[in-house]
């Protein structure tokens, strides 16, 4: 009976109208919930099979309510760094554990209204919390599971993706890697005489994050337009040294550094060269005894030790015009002794056994240091040691002169010819060589002046090696005869590496070269290592485990945008380094990528996690749970996790808010609506009931 059918379609308007209302009800409440998505309410008719043409059964209504999660909502500002929001395609993924265990499901949300918790999590209103991938500080995603190798993006697991906790971002420091330097050298004057040197001061920051001061040093090079680059080793350092841009770097510049803190105590000792000095109370003072009474200060042992490595060591008596001799007292600092290699010798200090009279170290430096060797290309000087004394007819050309050893000439010494004596003694020998060189070389390469050439002791108690400074212009080389290469005086440099017949430029490169505009045609000084913190910092050596070199920045080749030599005044223009001291965490920073930057007070940034989207085929049949969250379901299809900003993943913008979707004056004029439709299926609903009465 039709009636009946009128009453149940009545009855199933009720339901319906009374569903929309709920949905009414539920998006008007969440109006101010963010990340709400609001619920709209469809009506599909329900029919009965009609049995005859002529006569109606009736049906009904069925509501079919649908969530619109894919709708964006309007991003609001915010003043929190730690509110996000997500701007196209995508969900965060949040779970109510900041640790997640087996049982605790991983959840989807749009809900980015993040604070830190009291353990430093990020936990949203409603009480979920982020999850991210870690990142090294460059930015990369690692693996939470850190005994994992390989990365892989895609999966929602306790392996791949952890809570963010700010709380653990700790503090940074940054080692310096870059100085950049701009001076004017003077060109000419009274500050532009060979062995003039002028100096910047530098601050730069260690691995440890401590500020630390050094001096590069510029020494004019006898040689026009050329300077030498030198290093001090900074305080609490053991050396310094300065390479050039060779794809072997070799060394422009070495010097080392031993800094006492206390007095020696007695019976102590100090290696230097593999010469043993010993600190002594009661023994006679000597080259190798060191006076340590009570009658000695500090600053007099410092300086008795200079004066006697000195006597002691012939390496250590290699005089130079043009550069500082190999040990001295520490200019400025009487308690502490400076290694300057000029191209003799490495040289090895261990001070691990000086101690003071508790038996504490005595030296800011504890472990045994090398002051590596000059390269001869730098050096402003060169050695030639004799093995022995040379065989008749051996030659040696020096300057264009070739230079003769011959049986039965006579040791004049007066450089009257350019045959060399060789019937006597080594000494005797080189020192004929010696005042040949300077009678026939001329005053405008080797000067007379006993300076430029000189006879020395070196590595050993008799004179064996000749010394030959560089001067102005001279560009000529020193070669050997094929007999003297292979004889058993065949000689060798300080370092007793042996010479080739090709032999070497006694005018050397230096550190910076100008041409004759002013600007840098040449620059040596590339990169700068420091090893020997006191403080515990890394060395910056470039090594597999430790920090790099700091890569020094002179200005460009043929350009005056750093260091140039132009009239007659040393002019420092500016010094840039990058690097700084140790900094607390400070705030975030997000990205469009979700890429979380932690900031620090010191300047300085690092990357620590990364905020991953996560992607839905049909995001509108996710089943919706307490807290504005999110799970998958089979009609939603499974997620994929994309980077932020990528595809078809929206952005990440930090400092905003989703708001709810719901639009309160459309969902008034719809509760009129259904209202009304209610109203109406109860009309019907008394209107059948009394034509069945």
């Amino acid at each position: 009976m039709s009636l009946y059918g009128a009453l149940f379609s009545g009855v199933s308007g009720l339901t319906a109208q009374s569903s929309a209302m709920g949905a009414i009800s539920d998006n008007i409440t969440n109006v101010s919930t963010i990340g709400y998505k609001g619920t709209t309410v469809n009506f599909q008719t329900l029919v009965t099979k009609q049995t005859s043409s002529t006569f109606y059964s009736a049906g009904g209504v069925q509501s079919s309510p649908r969530q619109q999660t894919d709708v964006q909502g309007l991003l609001q500002s915010s003043t929190s760094s730690t509110d996000i929001a997500i701007s196209g395609n995508g969900f965060f993924v949040v779970n109510e554990s900041n640790t997640p265990g087996v049982s605790d499901p991983y959840l989807f949300t749009r809900a980015g209204s993040f604070i830190q918790d009291d353990e430093g999590f990020l936990k949203n209103a409603q009480g979920y919390y982020l999850q991210g991938w870690p990142t090294d500080a460059s930015g990369t995603v690692v693996p939470a599971n850190s005994a994992l190798t390989v990365t892989n993006q895609n999966i929602i697991s306790t392996d791949y993706l952890e809570s963010i906790n700010l709380n653990r971002v700790g503090g940074t420091a940054a080692a310096t890697s870059t100085v950049a330097i701009g001076a004017n050298l003077p060109a000419t004057g009274a500050d532009a005489e060979a062995g003039d040197t002028h100096k910047t001061d530098i601050e730069f920051f260690d691995s440890l994050g401590t500020a630390n001061n050094m001096s590069v040093v510029y020494t004019k090079s006898s040689v026009a337009n050329q300077w030498d680059v030198g290093i001090a080793p900074p305080p609490g350092t053991s050396v310094a040294t300065i390479y050039d841009d060779a794809s072997t770097p070799l060394v422009t510049a070495s010097s080392g550094l031993l800094e006492f803190t206390a007095k020696p105590g007695h019976n102590t000792t100090v290696s230097i060269n593999g010469n043993t000095y010993t600190f002594s109370t009661t023994a006679a003072a000597s080259n190798t005894v060191i006076d340590v009474s009570s009658s000695q200060s500090l600053t007099q042992v410092v300086a008795a030790l200079v004066a006697g490595v000195k006597a002691n060591d012939p390496e250590f008596a290699v005089p130079s015009s043009s550069e500082s001799s190999r040990i001295q007292v520490k200019s400025g600092v009487t308690s502490a002794i400076e290694f300057v290699e000029s191209g003799v010798d490495s040289i090895a200090v261990n001070p691990s056994t000086i101690l003071d009279s508790n038996g504490n170290a005595a030296t800011k430096q504890t472990s045994s240091f090398t002051v590596q060797q000059k390269n001869n290309t730098y050096s402003d000087f060169s050695l030639i040691k004799f093995a022995g004394v040379p065989d008749n007819g051996d030659q040696i050309t020096i300057a264009g002169t070739t230079y003769t050893f011959t049986t039965g000439e006579a040791a004049d010494g007066t450089g009257a010819n350019t045959l060399i004596y060789r019937d006597g003694t080594l000494a005797q020998a080189i020192a004929d060589l010696e005042a040949a060189i300077e009678g026939t070389a001329g005053s405008s390469t080797l000067a007379t002046t006993g300076n430029r050439v000189r006879s020395l002791a070196v590595g050993g108690a008799t004179v064996d090696t000749l010394y030959i400074e560089t001067v102005d212009n001279f560009t000529n080389t020193v070669t050997f005869n094929a007999a003297m290469i292979a004889g058993t005086s065949a000689p060798t440099d300080g370092a007793d590496t042996a010479y080739a017949a090709t032999g070497f430029s006694v005018a050397t490169t230096h550190g910076m070269v100008f041409d004759s505009d002013g600007v840098p045609s040449d620059i040596n000084a590339v990169s700068l290592e420091i090893l020997g913190f006191a403080s515990g910092a890394e060395n910056m050596n470039n090594g597999a485990t430790e920090g790099s070199r700091v890569t020094l920045d002179f200005g460009t080749v043929g350009e005056a945008n750093g260091m140039t030599q132009f009239g007659e005044e040393f002019s420092p223009d500016f010094i840039t380094q990058n690097g700084s001291k140790f900094g607390t965490f400070s705030g975030v920073t997000i990205g469009a990528d979700g890429l979380v930057t932690a900031l620090f007070d010191n300047g300085e940034t690092r990357k620590i996690f990364q905020i991953p989207t996560a992607t839905f085929v049909n995001p509108n049949q996710l089943e919706s749970k307490s807290g504005n969250v999110w799970s998958a379901t089979q009609a939603s299809g499974d997620y994929t996790l994309r980077v932020a900003d990528s595809g078809p993943a929206g952005q990440v913008v930090q400092a905003a808010l989703e708001a709810s979707t719901v639009d309160i004056g459309a969902e008034f004029t719809n509760m009129i609506v259904v209202q009304r439709a209610y109203s109406a299926s109860t009309k019907t609903i008394t209107t059948a009931d009394q034509m069945l009465e």
